[in-house]
Order: structure tokens, then C-alpha cells, then sequence
């Protein structure tokens, strides 16, 4: 997995609060959930060694907006602090403006391309899981066609080229997955069951 380096963009605080919205507390147990699935590896912050972070983010949308785990932030662990609300993007000039405590997710542009193209889902998980990857195929998941640095805006546009209006997880190519839903149990179940189905292939 690619090490990671940090933000790649440029991040103005309108109002520096944290955040308390209902969906929240649902996100908080899905990333419990992701990493006892193993699907949210952990590392040590590169910033701070003795805090651990991890590889992956959670968001939802709010209205005409939506929220993010922080960048740096253990998905098993979140609190009402890990969450950003992305107010606005500008992608040429990799600006966006939030309201929170922290810095958003490094894929907070992946995310917003998303929603803008993808007006069913309302719910986004990315995570990283290898059996995933190694059997996308024998699973049915479309792929990005090549690997790019994660938080680019080649990896956002190479998402953008092959998702499909009906496509519920994509794999990003030796990169991670993103699981798609009108709610986080939507977006949780694709997971599972996808997992579930690997078991019967392995046999």
C-alpha cells in the first residue's frame, strides 16, 4: 500500500466547530465494523508516530453538502471531531472549504466527484481489502484501468470514466474499493455480502 504523505490540497476552516449530525453515530459503528472486517489497515500517523491512523474514509451526504472522516483518523476509533463537512470544492485550484476541527480525508475530491455524478448515493465507504481486489473479477467489480497516487486528480478522474450509473463497489487498481449506498447499511451490506462470496470461491 501506497505510503502515506499527507494531504494534496489546500483547506479553509469557515468555521471551526464540531460537527453533530445524526448519521454520525452510524458512521462511527461502520468504521468499527470495516476494520474488524479487516478492511481499514492501520499504520503510525507520520506525523506522530504514537497516534495510529488508518487507510480508508467514510462519507454522507447533508442536503446540498456532505461529511468526511479526517485525514489521519482511525476509522475503528472515530469520534464526532473526525468529521469534516465540505462546504466547498474548486478542484483546478485544489481548494476546499469546510467547517470542523481537522483536515478532510486526502480523497475528499474523489468523493465529491462522485456525488456529483451519482446523485442515487447518498453514502460512501472506501477501504482496502486484498482478497477484494485479488477476486474482483470472479466477483463481477468493474476496476479502474491503472493505479494512480491516491488524493490525485488522475485517480479521481480514472474512478469517474468507469463508474457505471448501477454500480454499487468499484476497485481501484492496486489501490483499495469504494462501496456505494443510499444509507450506510447499503453501503456496509455490499461489503459483507461481496466478502461472504469470496468464502465460497475459495472452497
Amino acid at each position: 500500500m501506497e505510503q502515506y504523505q499527507g494531504i494534496k490540497f489546500n483547506v479553509r476552516f469557515l468555521d471551526e466547530r464540531v460537527l453533530d449530525y445524526p448519521i454520525q453515530k452510524e458512521l462511527i459503528g461502520w468504521g468499527e465494523k470495516l476494520s474488524k472486517l479487516g478492511c481499514i489497515p492501520t499504520y503510525p500517523n507520520p506525523e506522530n508516530p504514537v497516534i495510529i491512523s488508518s487507510a480508508g474514509n467514510l462519507s454522507a451526504r447533508i442536503g446540498d453538502r456532505f461529511i468526511i472522516t479526517a485525514a489521519g483518523s482511525n476509522l475503528g476509533v472515530l469520534t464526532k471531531k473526525d468529521f469534516i463537512e465540505i462546504i466547498n470544492i474548486d478542484i483546478h485550484s485544489r481548494q476546499i472549504d469546510v467547517n470542523g476541527t481537522e483536515e478532510p480525508s486526502s480523497e475528499t475530491m474523489l468523493h465529491y466527484s462522485i456525488y456529483q455524478k451519482r446523485n442515487d448515493v447518498q453514502v460512501i465507504f472506501h477501504g482496502h481489502n486484498q482478497q477484494l481486489l485479488a477476486h474482483c473479477s470472479q466477483l463481477g467489480l468493474k476496476s479502474t484501468k491503472k493505479w494512480y497516487p491516491y488524493g490525485t486528480l488522475e485517480l479521481m478522474e480514472s474512478v469517474c470514466e468507469v463508474l457505471g450509473k448501477d454500480d454499487t463497489i468499484l476497485i481501484m487498481k492496486d489501490h483499495g474499493f469504494l462501496s456505494f449506498g443510499k444509507t450506510c447499511q447499503q453501503a456496509g451490506e455490499n461489503i459483507i455480502q461481496d466478502l461472504s462470496e469470496i468464502k465460497n470461491i475459495e472452497i
